[in-house]
């Protein structure tokens, strides 16, 4: 069972030996504030190539993680081991997507285990909604573009879609709800796609 209130420990393997970690899990306050300070920077190479990089992704780890520790007198972490812990903590990894009638059964591994998300379907002006203010992008010089990604937007659909949940003690962390409401709105586009196609 998954338990966002319960404290972790954490095994960080460096070149010193194993530094242990003890950690809470981020509220989806802390989330949401990470998201926002991670930067997502494209930029156009020309003939349809593009580069993608995540701008100040250690530092708002290394902040993140100084907000998380219950250890005060723990090991020292750099800003990169804190980013190798967070992406642990923020682990969702989608197994499979079903759907049952008008309900989406997806099912996350997650830290810690494996849970279970019931979705509705969501509208059509759901999914507009959501993906108008899930990214914001700004048009930068030198053919550059800045995405950052609101998690609150997927939090808001989320409520209204939820069904129900399986192997959770406790709220759904946002960062799980981003990741299921993606995973739904995935698979309604897929099966739209082969309902359209004339060759099926």
């Amino acid at each position: 069972m998954f338990d966002a209130n319960q404290t972790i420990t954490m095994n960080l393997r460096a070149p010193g030996g194993v530094k242990t970690i003890r950690v809470r899990f981020p509220t989806d306050e802390d989330w949401i504030e990470r998201q926002r300070r991670r930067k997502v920077i494209i930029k156009q190479l020309g003939r349809g190539v593009s580069e993608t990089m995540i701008g100040n992704s250690e530092d708002a780890d290394a902040a993140l993680l100084d907000k998380i520790r219950v250890d005060a007198d723990g090991p020292d972490v750099d800003p990169f081991e804190a980013s190798r812990i967070i992406e642990q903590l923020s682990q969702a990894d989608v197994d499979d997507v079903q759907q049952e009638g008008e309900v989406f059964r997806v099912t996350l591994r997650v830290l810690g285990g494996t849970v279970t998300h019931l979705l509705r379907m969501p509208s059509a002006k759901d999914v507009f909604e959501y993906r108008r203010s899930f990214a914001r992008v700004l048009d930068l010089p030198y053919n550059r573009q800045e995405l950052t990604i609101n998690l609150g937007a997927a939090g808001t659909l989320y409520k209204k879609l939820a069904a129900g949940t399986e192997g959770y003690l406790g709220e759904v962390p946002i960062i799980h709800q981003a990741v299921a409401v993606k995973a739904a709105i995935d698979a309604l586009d897929a099966a739209f796609q082969d309902a359209s196609d004339p060759n099926s």
